[in-house]
């Protein structure tokens, strides 16, 4: 007994002085489990990401721990470790001794966990959270029973297994026995003030898996420690067993080892995620490039995974050549161990476009481009503006490449910047933007330039900087296509074209004899031309001049009216003149145009007493110059007796114009 109470004296000494190395190093209960990372885990990812969140127990009894779990993917792996996960409990709380409602944990192999606890019935909801993704569960924290147990279902404990572990804790461990029954709790008693509750992973009647807790040991130091189960935890049939130095923690003393490292290189930026493998890795540790540190992501026993520092900060001055290969140190600090892997990481330069030269050329390609920077590892891909280069020879600090010809699709000029990639690492930067210069088209002739009005064949429209492709001659307003064309080595091309016909020409006031007249003009027309592909244009301003045959003064001719009556049945009336219509045959009107221009009779209107009674055929007729054309009046009477109207024939005779007519006739009994 005195040994054994010697022992638990040491064990109690030996955490107290553990305890006061932790606070020292600002440790918080709420810190990560272990196995979670560095650094208080790595920010979470923004896209891709999935919760999938469990509860061990979704109705637990008052007092008893439940597992919440939450495994967390992103993009359909594992999320990578040390992510962090955020938990936020609506009621009940993550310690068992004072009021914890939310906690930061960080993944290990994708998953994380907390334990919960509530000292009242009703439900309590978790809530995970991982960058802006959330899930929750609910859990039902309830009242025990209260038949007590039989004697024969106290819990005990046989073995533990594996008996040793590491101090760091995270460590699964089984506890084989009997009467392990809900809700359970397992405590390691290190000789503290206080048992630290670690949690429960899985459990039967006779087996328990957990994780060891953390404790602070120093190199080669050991702790043993009790193990003891509650079972019912909380209930009026709460049982305990215990496993006097049932598990022993212990600092093993390891070397690291370096077998590779990959990527083994990256640009003088810095920034390269870098997983070190090997083994007898030890956290914490340090890993050094050169003389710089890198940041540590994650520790494990066969690989570390860091970050690589800037090259610029690789020598010991911080200055000299930030391109090369680096010696990689891995030292574990708690036993001052260290492995190193000569040329472990290659620092190359990251590609920038400095300048380019010359920074424009024709659309048709063939220009060579020189371009300067840094970082340039063949095979390189070269654009400029857009459209793919050729390279003619590669370095790390000069391009040559070959300017290749466009398709137009408009006709303005084509701008974009000159950017190179790295093809094997991806690598591209931006330089000064290039531009395919699209020449204007310009008319610079047509022959023949004048032609004399009825003038039949073709002529040909020169034009500087054609373009191939579909083209649509305009002459005024006359759209023709070309039948031929011929490219010439001076840059221009002749177009052949048909020459349209029948053209208004425009006139000039004249008089003859006090006469007022006009007289045609040349007409000068614009020749425009059009590629339809690419849209280009431009318009010779009168490039083509028609003379009129006829450029005399022409007074225009006036009709002239007169008219005859057939037949004349009756003795009429003076004025005005008086046609008579019988109650079976018509009367005949005939005009006649003795003058120049056509005459146009309208007789279309019949007035007066009995106008319904006398029909006029046709209504309108036209007349040319010398001819002559006749109306025909008929009587349909109603009723016996005298009947008379009036007919009314408007003509665009200048000198006569309207005509009226009277309209007399007698309707037999």
């Amino acid at each position: 007994m005195k040994a054994m109470t010697q022992q638990k004296s040491l064990k109690a000494l030996l955490l107290a002085v553990v305890f006061v190395f932790a606070a020292c190093k600002g440790e918080s209960p709420t810190a990560p489990p272990p196995g979670g990372g560095t650094g208080g885990g790595n920010n979470p990812p923004t896209t891709g990401i999935a919760i999938t969140l469990t509860a061990s127990n979704a109705n637990p009894v008052v007092d008893s721990p439940v597992v919440i779990t939450a495994a967390v993917t992103v993009n359909g792996a594992a999320a990578p470790n040390g992510t962090a996960v955020e938990f936020v409990a609506t009621g009940g709380s993550f310690s068992a001794t004072e009021v914890v409602t939310a906690l930061l944990r960080t993944t290990t192999n994708g998953s994380a966990s907390v334990e919960l606890r509530s000292t009242v019935a009703g439900v309590i909801r978790v809530q995970a959270t991982v960058g802006n993704v959330s899930r929750t569960v609910d859990v039902t924290f309830k009242v025990s029973p209260t038949i007590p147990p039989p004697t024969s279902q106290a819990p005990s404990i046989t073995s533990v297994s594996p008996a040793i572990g590491i101090p760091s804790g995270g460590q699964r461990i089984t506890i084989i026995g009997r009467n392990f029954k809900e809700p359970v709790k397992v405590l390691f008693d290190t000789g503290g003030p206080l048992p630290v509750e670690t949690l429960v992973i899985s459990r039967t009647d006779t087996q328990l898996e957990v994780f060891t807790p953390s404790v602070n040991l120093g190199v080669g130091q050991q702790l043993v420690s009790d193990i003891i189960v509650i079972t019912q935890a909380g209930t009026v049939n709460e049982a305990r067993a215990e496993l006097e130095d049932g598990f022993t923690f212990r600092l093993e003393v390891l070397t690291p080892r370096i077998s590779t490292t990959t990527p083994n290189s990256g640009p003088v930026t810095g920034g390269t995620r870098v997983t070190i493998f090997g083994d007898g890795f030890q956290s914490p540790v340090q890993v050094l490039f050169g003389s710089a540190e890198a940041r540590v992501v994650s520790v494990d026993f066969s690989q570390i995974v860091v970050e690589s520092p800037s090259g610029r900060d690789t020598s010991p001055g911080g200055s000299g050549a930030v391109t090369g290969p680096v010696t990689i140190t891995v030292r574990n600090i708690n036993s001052q161990t260290s492995a190193t892997m000569v040329e472990g990481f290659r620092y190359v330069a990251a590609v920038e476009v400095i300048s380019v030269g010359p920074t424009e050329g024709p659309f048709t390609g063939g220009t060579r481009v020189t371009i300067d920077g840094i970082g340039f590892v063949a095979p390189v891909a070269v654009s400029l503006a857009g459209f793919p280069a050729q390279p003619i020879s590669v370095t790390g600090t000069r391009l040559v490449v070959l300017a290749s010809g466009i398709t137009l699709t408009g006709c303005d000029d084509i701008t974009g910047p000159t950017t190179v990639t790295n093809i094997v690492n991806g690598d591209q930067a931006d330089g000064p933007d290039f531009v395919y210069r699209v020449p204007r088209p310009l008319v610079t002739g047509v022959n023949p330039s004048t032609l004399i009005e009825g003038s039949t064949g073709s002529v040909t429209v020169t034009v500087l900087n054609a373009q191939a492709g579909p083209v649509r001659i305009t002459i005024g307003t006359r759209a023709v296509f070309p039948t031929g064309v011929v490219f010439n080595p001076d840059g221009t091309a002749v177009y052949t074209v048909p020459l349209p016909t029948n053209f208004d020409f425009p006139t000039e006031d004249c008089s003859i004899g006090g006469v007022d007249g006009s007289a045609n003009e040349p007409l000068d027309l614009d020749v425009t031309y059009l590629n339809l592909q690419t849209t280009c244009t431009d318009t010779a301003a009168e490039a083509l001049t028609i003379i009129p045959l006829d450029q005399t003064c022409q007074i225009p001719a006036s009709p002239e009216s007169s008219f005859v009556v057939a037949p004349t049945n009756g003795a009429g009336c003076a004025v005005p003149p008086t046609v008579t219509v019988g109650n079976t045959s018509d009367a005949i009107v005939t005009f006649t145009n003795s003058g120049g221009a056509p005459l146009t009779v309208d007789a279309s209107t019949i007035t007066g007493p009995n106008a319904d009674e006398f029909t006029i055929l046709p209504s309108t007729r036209v007349i040319a110059p010398g001819a002559s054309a006749s109306f025909t009046i008929t009587f349909t009477p109603t009723a016996a007796g005298a009947k008379n109207a009036s007919v009314s024939f408007a003509t665009n005779d200048p000198d006569e114009g309207a005509v009226i007519l009277c309209i007399q006739a007698t309707a037999n009994p």
